[in-house]
């Protein structure tokens, strides 16, 4: 079976509604989320996401949200 990555728009759109609901500041998400300041912003110049570093931002979008709604 095929797996269907999300389109490099689609990441960045999710990215920043999840920064936007959670009021997490650009450089902020990519140091904790993958630990990388300049994340969002090599994004947007084009950079292209391996596997495992999309993993690192879905793993930390899922358990952060899990721990503020624990809150």
């Amino acid at each position: 079976m095929a797996e269907t990555l999300a389109s490099d728009a689609d990441i960045l759109t999710a990215i920043e509604t999840f920064r936007q609901r959670h009021g997490i500041p650009v450089t902020t998400f990519g140091r904790r989320s993958v630990g990388d300041a300049n994340l969002i912003a090599n994004l947007k110049d084009g950079r292209e996401l391996r596997r495992a570093t999309l993993a690192r931002i879905n793993q930390f979008m899922s358990e952060y949200s899990s721990e503020q709604a624990a809150a």
